[in-house]
């Protein structure tokens, strides 16, 4: 078991390397520490409020909740239990990793690393949008799960977490926003206006 254990270690840290030096370039180093932060995506966010509010007025008010409920679950189970239960030290805080990886942000950080809340939320999100509006958004909706992927490798490419972090993170966040999204669909489940009310030909 513990040579089990240090082998995923050891894999662990040799893809958090791998990202975060060897795959490496300007761009990369310019956007991604702002791109995941939520203050840029602050103008998606209320875009997508603005659209759910105008396109289902009273409705809207029960997906806002269910909404803000499954990200404060996640938000709050990865920082209060999981992380303060694991206690794993962030890879830019690790002594053994001091000059072996780049932190491409001004702060570490001092809390916990496992797991991933950046993952967990956007892919919670993600997942709880793709299915109670799937109607909507059609195959547009698996750029969500590309936006959330985007978001965990840049926490990684950053030197903030782990690989093991942000897929743990992800799992827990699609877990989450799949049973909101099915409780709310059974409660209040939008559905296409035009395909509700039009008639076969």
């Amino acid at each position: 078991m513990q040579t089990i254990l240090s082998s995923l270690q050891a894999g662990d840290k040799w893809l958090l390397e791998l990202i975060n030096k060897e795959g490496a370039n300007s761009f990369f180093d310019w956007l991604l520490p702002y791109w995941r932060t939520p203050t840029f995506w602050a103008p998606a966010y209320l875009l997508l409020l603005l659209f759910v509010v105008y396109r289902f007025k009273k409705k809207a008010l029960w997906w806002v909740l269910f909404f803000i409920a499954t990200v404060s679950l996640v938000d709050f189970t990865g920082n209060q239990l999981i992380k303060q239960t694991i206690q794993r030290v962030r890879p830019c805080n690790d002594p053994t990793l001091l000059g072996e990886i780049i932190l491409r942000i001004p702060n570490c950080g001092s809390g916990f690393s496992f797991i991933s809340n950046h993952a967990a939320n956007h892919f919670a999100m993600a997942t709880f949008i793709f299915i109670t509006l799937s109607s909507y958004l059609g195959k547009w909706g698996y750029l969500l799960f590309f936006w959330a992927f985007s978001v965990g490798y840049a926490q990684i490419y950053v030197g903030v977490h782990y690989p093991t972090d942000v897929l743990a993170g992800s799992f827990f966040g699609l877990l989450i926003g799949w049973l909101f999204a099915r409780q709310y669909n059974k409660q209040h489940r939008i559905t296409n206006f035009e395909s509700v009310t039009s008639t076969p030909h």
